[in-house]
């Protein structure tokens, strides 16, 4: 299916800028033949000696040459073009032995960003590989990040029964109301995957939920924000595509990220789920501008101590990314003990303003609902 995908979309962003139209190049040959015939006329040429009925057919004899050599470069385009696609396709069929589907993606991805900017192929490649089919956030992806959830819950059992769940991770803070651990990625000796789990009471879970997927309000509370909005959405799960960019520290150039996202309002299992991981996107190439982070994934689970209206939750966030920044890895301990937690408590002063624009008011249970619908959802924030 992919390298079906691939051939036709660089069949339509190729073949029509290189192939010579018969219409066109018979239009030019007969345009350039009445061209002579007026030269002829009205220069030195002008004689007895060159009849019309000669003009005629000197113009006739070149259309007729003029055809056949149009014919012949059409007939060379064709090879060319048949030549560079079969060879493109025996590349992606040998790197499909060689890698797995997931990484092919990723690597025509990369080559579909770097021709983007410069010639249709490049676009097209890109919107060939995005499908919902592909792309879309599935109920097997939330419950597995539930399913985390609780088995993090299950260390804080005294017998520890569950202690070794954590054996990979590294523990970096450990706090009553919050602990942090990371893990070194697959094949990355300098980038972590960091777990967070951690507690809040004086806030509704509804609000730290909603400050999270209304993009219009994180604007609001989250200086670093320069853009953040929905680009694509999918009807059949409530996914959404987002372009959000992101200031970094001067003299780096700031971030953006292009994800695909999913929110769950659960009220049988009494929790909130958002899960997020980049993905490419057609509407949104890579540019000059800013850095692209093409490896990103954000999961988040929260569990409310009462109700979703109530102050009390526990929650967990698992989370890790690439921003291509060159740094040591003294540097990046630290900003994970400082900036995990920074990031946290953002989240939860923005959702106690959040709760203070409602006028302290409880949540209803229409926005509970709202909340679990797909975006586009609408918040008036009282005065």
């Amino acid at each position: 299916m992919l390298i079906k995908q691939l051939a036709t979309a660089f069949r339509k962003a190729v073949a029509p800028s290189v192939l010579l139209d018969r219409g066109i190049v018979k239009e030019a040959v007969h345009n350039r033949a009445v061209h002579w015939t007026d030269a002829f006329r009205s220069g030195g040429w002008r004689s007895t000696r060159i009849s019309a009925a000669r003009l005629k057919k000197l113009r006739d004899m070149c259309d007729e040459k003029c055809l056949v050599i149009g014919r012949l470069l059409t007939r060379q385009c064709e090879v060319y073009v048949a030549q560079r696609i079969r060879h493109f396709m025996q590349i992606i069929a040998l790197y499909r032995r060689l890698y797995t589907e997931q990484t092919l993606r990723r690597i025509v991805a990369g080559l579909g960003r770097s021709l983007s900017s410069r010639s249709r192929v490049g676009f097209a490649l890109s919107a060939a590989l995005f499908s919902w089919d592909n792309e879309r956030i599935s109920e097997e992806d939330m419950e597995r990040v539930v399913a985390d959830m609780e088995h993090i819950e299950h260390l804080r059992d005294p017998d520890k029964r569950f202690a070794h769940y954590m054996d990979q991770w590294e523990l970096m803070i450990d706090e009553a109301h919050l602990k942090l651990w990371r893990r070194p990625l697959p094949d990355c000796n300098y980038l972590y995957e960091y777990k967070v789990y951690g507690t809040f009471y004086d806030v509704p879970s509804i609000a730290f939920y909603m400050v999270q997927i209304d993009c219009e309000y994180r604007k609001q509370w989250d200086r670093l924000v320069i853009a953040l909005d929905v680009i694509d959405t999918d009807d059949e799960s409530g996914s959404e595509v987002v372009h959000w960019v992101t200031k970094y520290p001067y003299p780096m150039y700031s971030r953006d990220y292009v994800y695909s996202r999913r929110g769950k309002v659960d009220d049988e299992r009494g929790v909130m789920v958002l899960v997020a991981r980049a993905v490419e996107h057609p509407q949104r190439p890579a540019t000059d501008s800013y850095v692209r982070v093409s490896q990103y994934v954000s999961q988040m689970v929260i569990r409310p101590h009462r109700g979703f209206t109530d102050c009390g939750f526990d929650y967990t966030l698992t989370y890790s990314d690439d921003p291509q920044a060159p740094f040591p890895g003294p540097a990046y301990r630290w900003l994970a003990r400082k900036g995990v937690p920074d990031f946290v408590e953002k989240l939860h002063v923005a959702a106690k303003m959040y709760q203070d624009k409602q006028g302290g008011q409880k949540a209803t249970r229409q926005q509970v609902a709202e909340a679990s619908a797909p975006s586009g959802i609408q918040i008036n924030y009282a005065a």
